[in-house]
């Protein structure tokens, strides 16, 4: 067995690893498409793009990798009951407890790639993002505006100029202000200049006006200006004080800053943070468990698999996106922060339990029979659309 536990160990994380390039590469293009407007519209460097593009990486392996787990464990489970192997494990003695130790080896394999992400990497690559982000918006208006086009530097803040001067000074400015509730302001000038005004970045704009406008009534109040200074300093990385998102904070961070009372964060952000951080390493053990349930146990090649596959890939899936909804919830209402913490553990022992007494769940018959029929009928249809295609060559 040992020699055979080796080969269903490599066997499965090559599964997962391949499973886990595919779908982090999908996730990641969606991530750079969304991204595309550095270049597009902020003007900055293609290498800039791409490494924000990539920092984007570990938080998007933390949370594929346990989905990746899943179906890599669905194959490799599949193959060996489709080829009999099972069969023939279990007739040598092999018990289902000695069979699952290869994958949970995995499941331990992957459960501390995720802590890594979890705990250290996925917030400092979210963090370094935010400061980039940050820098780019305090340095957008003197090196990435771009005459003739409008630049939403901030929501709701958007500039436009027609020229740049030989100076460098901005000739007829335009800016739209919307982040306010209450009231929209709309900035031109003809002329307008950087200066930094006791440590602050501020754009000084000269002959010009201001439009206030009330959203509620659209009343609007008009102020013409020889000089007016538009402070800047509100989009530099210091306007938040140094204050991170918990879900930029290591888990030593998290620590710290809960013995520190200067108001940054509150008891319930860091527990709630905290307790999800501790459990998110665990549910790709719950899930190895699930799947092994469904699909570990040696059946007959004569009824179809469809259904066991269908219900490992459904509640495989969902006792991490249970985990997810327990995120929301304990960060709405710190009430269920223990329960966040506890779920990964209390299922790994009832699933564990399954495993060690030999209790196989299933779907009903009814749907496992309708699952069966709505495989085979495809299966059919491709079949005949290929011989279709084969003849017509």
């Amino acid at each position: 067995m040992r020699r055979f536990g080796t080969y269903l160990f490599i066997r499965t994380l090559a599964a997962f690893s391949g499973v886990l390039f595919t779908l982090v590469g999908i996730a990641w293009v969606t991530q750079a498409l969304r991204r595309f407007d550095l270049v597009t519209a902020k003007g900055q460097a293609i290498a800039l793009y791409f490494g924000i593009t990539l920092l984007t990486l570990p938080q998007v392996l933390g949370i594929v990798a346990p989905f990746a787990l899943i179906v890599a464990l669905v194959i490799v489970l599949h193959q060996l009951q489709s080829s009999s192997n099972l069969v023939a494990i279990t007739a040598a003695g092999v018990s289902q407890r000695q069979l699952v130790v290869p994958f949970l080896l995995v499941a331990a394999t992957v459960c501390a790639f995720v802590a890594i992400i979890s705990f250290w990497a996925g917030p400092i690559a979210s963090r370094t993002v935010s400061d980039i982000g940050a820098s780019i918006r305090a340095d957008i208006v003197t090196n990435v505006i771009q005459p003739g086009r409008f630049t939403e530097i901030d929501d709701g803040l958007t500039f436009h100029i027609r020229d740049r001067a030989g100076d460098g000074s901005l000739v007829d400015l335009f800016i739209a202000d919307q982040r306010e509730g209450e009231f929209t302001y709309t900035y031109t000038a003809k002329r307008g200049r950087i200066a930094d005004v006791l440590g602050r970045s501020m754009l000084v704009m000269e002959n010009g006006t201001v439009e206030r406008t009330r959203r509620i009534d659209r009343s609007s109040t008009f102020v013409v200006f020889g000089s007016y200074a538009f402070d800047l300093s509100q989009l530099t990385p210091a306007a938040n004080a140094g204050r991170y998102a918990t879900n930029e904070l290591t888990i030593s961070d998290i620590l710290a800053a809960e013995h520190q009372s200067d108001g940054k964060y509150t008891p319930v952000e860091l527990d709630s943070e905290l307790m999800n951080r501790i459990a998110e390493p665990f549910y790709p053990l719950a899930a190895t468990l699930v799947v092994f349930l469904f699909l570990g146990f040696p059946s007959t090649n004569r009824r179809g698999q469809t259904s066991a596959l269908a219900a490992a890939l459904l509640f495989a899936s969902l006792t991490r996106i249970v985990g997810y909804g327990l995120l929301g919830l304990s960060k709405a209402n710190d009430a269920f922060a223990p329960a966040a913490l506890l779920c990964p553990p209390v299922l790994i022992v009832l699933f564990g339990l399954l495993v060690i007494f030999g209790i196989r769940p299933a779907l009903p018959r009814s749907i496992g029979e309708w699952l069966d029929a709505v495989s085979a009928r495809l299966a059919r249809r491709f079949s005949r659309a290929s011989d279709e295609e084969e003849e017509a060559q």
